[in-house]
């Protein structure tokens, strides 16, 4: 509200400078006061930092946290097993694991089997949740990408073109599915000899299921395969018109594809029918995740976007901040809890966002001069992420972050 001294002085403009003038003063300074009541209603952030692990010589991408222990991904060929409490370590894989091409991690959701699922440059790894000690190693050739596991089997993509499903307690080969024959021609300026590497005629990236279907894109091919979990038969493929980094995402009646082209694509999960586009500013790198209504996602527009994915109107949309001239990439996916949606911008800061309209609620650096570039896991009440150096500074660690 403008006090009664500002419209005194006001006043005095009137006579001084005219009524244009002070009209104008007045506009200027309600505008301020609207500005100055909007920058009140964010509140300081809750969170903090509960520990950090950070040993010399780590270069952590990813963290999956289940029933109080936290399985970090060490892309120098480790996996870490923490206590979400305190973060001490539990164990540390002795097992050389490479991970210069295919790389990521999950956990078994069948509890007769308490296993961390690891995909790598040698093929798939099963390790004792409880010991880190290897239960079995099946080999593939060129590798293959972050796996996806349902009750049964552990599904991911090789660089040979084909997606492999092991019994998910012998490792055994259940069935394999060759998506190089079929492959589309690449869309202008997407040339997929570009996009491949290492000699490997195909770039899959991290699959994703919902126990019944597996849900993986192909980077180099510019689109993303639903099959079968336990046949492993061809459900649908969508295309799209750029490459796709980002791992497909399963909600509760659509599929949310991100492309470079800079499109998220939400298709029928079970028909596999486009149902709407929604076009950003930069490429999509990042998954989605959907409440029953709508669905949240970011974009290397340096935006947090939300959609009703009822018919793909975009709801409103946040800016993150970033550094003029470098942009804030987002390769994260969101994480809703309760009324807020949750995201860690690449640029290093935790974002909450009231789900409904939009507005910040807080912001926190939580390791200053470090990149954030995993998603955000929730577990026993705790946030978790992996950070990586920022050019010569920072550090990599895996954070455990309170909220309240």
């Amino acid at each position: 509200m403008v006090s009664r001294m500002s419209f005194g002085r006001l006043a005095c403009s009137f006579r001084e400078v005219g009524f244009v003038a002070a009209l104008s003063a007045m506009v200027l300074l309600a505008s301020s006061a609207v500005a100055q009541s909007d920058a009140a209603t964010v509140k300081e952030p809750h969170a903090k930092v509960l520990w950090k692990y950070a040993p010399t010589g780590c270069s952590f991408n990813g963290v999956k946290a289940d029933n109080g222990t936290v399985f970090a991904l060490d892309r120098k060929g480790k996996i870490h097993a923490l206590d979400g409490a305190s973060g001490e370590v539990l164990w540390t894989s002795s097992e050389d694991i490479p991970m210069d091409y295919g790389f990521g991690i999950t956990v078994s959701p069948n509890l007769a089997f308490p296993a961390v699922l690891v995909g790598c440059d040698k093929g798939f790894y099963a390790l004792d949740r409880t010991t880190g000690k290897k239960l079995w190693h099946t080999e593939a050739a060129m590798g293959v990408a972050g796996p996806a596991c349902t009750n049964d089997a552990v599904i991911a993509g090789s660089g040979d073109g084909k997606v492999y499903a092991c019994a998910l307690t012998t490792g055994k080969i259940l069935w394999q599915h060759d998506y190089l024959d079929d492959a589309p021609d690449d869309p202008p300026s997407f040339d997929g000899d570009s996009a491949r590497f290492g000699g490997r005629p195909a770039r899959p990236r991290t699959a994703t299921t919902d126990g019944l279907m597996v849900v993986l894109s192909i980077f180099d091919q510019c689109r993303a395969l639903a099959l079968d979990a336990k046949t492993g038969k061809r459900l649908w493929a969508h295309n799209t018109q750029g490459w796709i980094y980002g791992t497909p995402s399963i909600g509760p009646r659509n599929v949310f594809v991100g492309s470079q082209d800079k499109h998220i694509y939400a298709v029928d999960k079970q028909m596999g029918k486009l149902m709407w586009q929604v076009k950003t500013g930069a490429r999509v790198e990042s998954g989605a995740v959907s409440t029953e209504r709508f669905a949240y996602f970011g974009s290397c527009d340096a935006k947090l976007y939300c959609v009703d994915q009822t018919v793909g109107r975009v709801v409103w949309k946040f800016a993150t901040e970033h550094e003029e001239g470098r942009g804030s990439p987002i390769y994260s996916r969101p994480l809703v809890i309760d009324d807020t949606v949750y995201l860690a911008a690449m640029a290093g800061k935790v974002y909450a966002v009231d789900c409904k309209t939009g507005k910040l609620q807080w912001k926190f650096e939580p390791l200053a001069n470090s990149e954030l570039n995993s998603d955000l896991i929730l577990d026993g009440g705790r946030l978790f992420v992996t950070t990586r150096k920022n050019g010569k500074l920072g550090e990599s660690a895996v954070l455990a972050i309170s909220t309240k």
